[in-house]
């Protein structure tokens, strides 16, 4: 059985190094067919992409890695999926934010620091610059909220299927947790026509939305623009209940610094491989990605650093 093992293990390795990328030529050596390099580039980040969030993803990224000088596998591990089955950011080592409040209509509500599905998702793409390290975000439906039953869906945000609910007993198991209420005056019609509008999507079905930051499945060009209404993931439910209201919480903030995102180091491990021969064509093109990423892309700590927004509660555990 030994034996056997061994064998097994030396064939999968053997098919591993026989389907990975060959080494490229040098930094600097422009090859001669620019395109046709770029294409074989492009068809080398593919075969990594169409396993990521898997382990087989950390294999192939670094053999990625070994042909381009790139650091691919490092995003490839801090993709992989968490093992707890929420999609928030809770964890056991701590007890229920039982001072949580839930009295504002429209609050909006994030967190970050514990381990949970979204955390291979938005957690991975997230910069998490600031305290609290927040990725996660969903906002108060107060008309839903039941302080007899903590357990109701009262806040809107996403969930496994796309856009959804979670109630107060899920925000109070949250590591850390800010609530942001709006500092302005709310017209009341306006916001519950809003909040309507938006449980039409948190209310469909898995077969007519999906949860992802990219469409399909992973690929840097298929990044989902906020105003798609298929694609969902949690603070984009929070922007776009209240972009219907009429307020943009989408601040691209200098202080989000998209360097410390998962995406980035995808995106600068794909450009530095597409012009591996030019250190300034990978860099020129990776600061237009970022850009244009920025604009499609709402973060909770985007969120949080909203003019029309004013924290009333923070509780940073971890």
């Amino acid at each position: 059985m030994k034996v056997l093992r061994l064998a097994l293990a030396s064939a999968a390795l053997a098919l591993l190094i026989a389907c990975a990328p060959a080494s490229v030529s040098s930094l600097g050596s422009v090859p001669a067919d620019e395109e046709a390099t770029k294409a074989a580039a492009q068809a080398d980040f593919d075969w990594v992409m169409e396993v990521w969030g898997s382990q087989a993803a950390v294999s192939r990224a670094q053999a990625f890695d070994d042909k381009y000088d790139t650091a691919l596998v490092a995003e490839a591990k801090a993709a992989l999926p968490a093992t707890a089955g929420r999609f928030g950011s809770s964890s056991g080592d701590y007890p229920a934010l039982t001072d949580l409040p839930f009295s504002v209509d429209g609050a909006v509500y994030l967190s970050g620091g514990g381990e949970s599905l979204v955390s291979s998702v938005i957690g991975w793409v997230a910069p998490k610059n600031l305290p609290g390290g927040y990725f996660h975000g969903a906002e108060l439906d107060l008309d839903k909220f039941d302080p007899a039953n903590l357990s109701a869906p009262a806040l809107q945000t996403a969930i496994a299927k796309g856009a959804g609910f979670e109630s107060a007993n899920d925000w109070e198991a949250n590591v850390n947790v800010c609530v942001l209420n709006p500092n302005f005056q709310v017209d009341r019609a306006k916001l519950n026509a809003a909040q309507a509008a938006e449980d039409y999507y948190c209310n469909l079905p898995s077969s007519q939305q999906a949860y992802g930051f990219f469409k399909g499945y992973v690929n840097i060009f298929n990044v989902v623009p906020k105003d798609d209404t298929y694609w969902w993931y949690c603070t984009k439910v929070v922007w776009d209940m209240w972009n219907r209201y009429g307020i943009d919480l989408d601040t691209n903030d200098s202080r989000v610094d998209f360097t410390k995102s998962g995406l980035y180091g995808l995106a600068k491990a794909y450009y530095s491989a597409i012009y591996f021969w030019s250190s300034s064509k990978a860099s020129s093109a990776l600061a237009s990605y970022i850009s244009d990423a920025k604009s499609k892309i709402v973060m909770a700590e985007e969120i949080m650093l909203s003019p029309k927004l004013t924290k009333v509660y923070e509780a940073i555990r971890k």
